[in-house]
């Protein structure tokens, strides 16, 4: 079965054929650091390594690239309110959310390109722009046109008067459109800058997407992913500035994962979470109640590109699946530990779950990532295995068949489990106290290294890694994570 997925632009699901056989290039949005990570960055961050998990196993190899936004008037605002330098604002929640999304079972990407490291790229692209007509210079500000690039909209579909409500944010009466919005913003008090030919300042917020999209991934790439959030305006200004620079269409799939609403106080509505409407849960939060793989279940039991509602209920169902998910596995070990009997169980109930689980499961993860039915998948098999479980009596045991059926069961449960990020036999290390002993000892290491007792550091790192806690030296002091 080809795998269809679909595309934004197009509004309808397309067999995937990437640019260069057997390669996939990916870019992402990533999140602008100005506060902690809300579940809904974490949501976003599943369900785009679930399609990158998926290319991976259907055998290609993926370039991933996702960016972090530490140029932006948000961080600069929080860094003004907090009295610290927008680089220490930007850094540590940027680091933050790393370590959060990895407590998610998320890859980290091939590359993590920051805006403020790509300015030179930036002001390349501003200049292409302003050279083929479709950029204009305002008093050291430099402002695209939009109505010079006639696809405008292709995206979103928005009509005009939709565009224009969109574009007020930056409203301007020097523009020359109300749409038009700012490639390059002239330096202001306080504010960070970098010397361009239109004199100091910093960029906007599109065109920094389309500078490292372009330099990491070339013109015309595979896929291009993100929030609904970000259709319009960002992806859709991406869209104009890019291929107005080079003539490309910037990606062959326009990929957007849904939103995670919250019910608004004492309503039945909801409404996206999101740290401008005050409604935001954090990520931390929910890591430190319920940990990351029942947070990662949630995420993936319903499609990528619905919204989902966030509620104790929901995380509690979450929880309870995943459990029985683990229960099923525990259960498949505590009968293969039994030596098989001739006379045994040849468990072809197992046999033909296994089967149609293994069909299921890749038949709805090729048709637009079908999570919510490749869960269902695995629980089909764990069904099976539950029901022969409950009937197993202190004398049961499997045949030789049955032994290798059960075998394979567990090993199709693991394996297709491992795809969508879920382990389903890992220790969880509870937050709280242990959390707290941990840091200890990582600052007690810390404290021996700067000593010189490197042997006693050492023995402290090896241990941890015997717990499958990894530790990462890095400039700004060592942090660690469950392997």
């Amino acid at each position: 079965m080809a795998l269809k997925i679909y595309n934004t632009l197009t509004r309808r699901k397309e067999e995937f054929v990437p640019r260069e056989p057997g390669k996939v290039s990916m870019y992402a949005c990533g999140v602008t650091p100005y506060a902690p990570a809300h579940v809904g960055h974490g949501r976003s961050a599943v369900a785009l390594d679930v399609v990158r998990r998926w290319l991976m196993y259907r055998g290609y190899e993926v370039t991933y690239v996702m960016n972090i936004t530490d140029v932006e008037d948000k961080i600069i605002a929080a860094a003004n309110q907090e009295g610290r330098s927008w680089r220490e604002v930007a850094d540590e929640y940027a680091a933050s959310y790393w370590q959060e999304t990895s407590e998610l079972a998320v890859l980290p990407p091939t590359v993590a390109p920051k805006a403020s490291a790509h300015v030179p790229e930036i002001i390349d692209l501003v200049q292409r722009l302003i050279e083929n007509g479709h950029a204009y210079v305002l008093d050291g500000d430099v402002a695209f046109h939009v109505p010079s690039f006639p696809d405008y909209g292709k995206l979103s579909r928005r009509d005009l008067d939709s565009q224009i409500t969109g574009a007020r944010v930056e409203e301007d009466a020097r523009k020359k459109d109300p749409r038009d919005f700012f490639l390059w913003k002239g330096a202001k008090p306080g504010e960070p800058s970098w010397y361009s030919p239109w004199g100091p300042g910093r960029p906007g917020w599109h065109i920094e997407c389309s500078a490292m999209s372009i330099k990491y991934l070339g013109e015309g790439f595979d896929i291009h992913a993100g929030g609904t959030d970000l259709i319009f305006p960002h992806h859709e200004n991406e869209i104009a500035q890019s291929e107005a620079a080079s003539g490309a269409a910037v990606a062959r799939i326009w990929l957007h994962n849904g939103m995670v609403n919250m019910a608004q106080s004492g309503s039945d509505e909801e409404e996206k979470m999101s740290k401008s409407l005050g409604n935001v849960v954090g990520l931390r939060q929910v890591l430190d109640q319920v940990g990351g793989p029942a947070l990662r279940y949630l995420c993936i039991a319903a499609h990528y590109r619905s919204d989902i509602p966030f509620t104790e209920r929901a995380l509690a169902q979450a929880e309870s699946a995943l459990e029985r998910l683990r229960i099923g596995l525990q259960t498949m070990d505590r009968l293969l530990a039994r030596r098989p009997k001739p006379n045994g169980a040849d468990l072809g109930e197992i046999e033909d779950a296994r089967r149609s689980a293994d069909e299921d499961f890749h038949e709805a993860m090729d048709d637009d990532f079908g999570t919510s039915r490749a869960l269902a998948a695995l629980h089909g098999i764990v069904g099976a295995v539950n029901r022969v479980g409950a009937e197993a009596s202190a004398s049961f045991a499997p045949s030789e068949e049955g032994g290798k059926r059960l075998a394979a069961a567990r090993e199709t449960l693991v394996r297709l489990s491992q795809i969508l990020g879920l382990s389903l036999d890992e220790r969880r290390v509870e937050r709280g106290l242990a959390t707290d002993l941990v840091q200890l000892l990582v600052d007690v290491r810390g404290k021996s290294r700067e000593a010189g007792q490197y042997a006693i550091a050492d023995k402290i790192r090896s241990r941890l890694a015997e717990l499958g806690i990894v530790l990462e030296d890095r400039a700004d002091g060592t942090t660690w994570r469950l392997r």
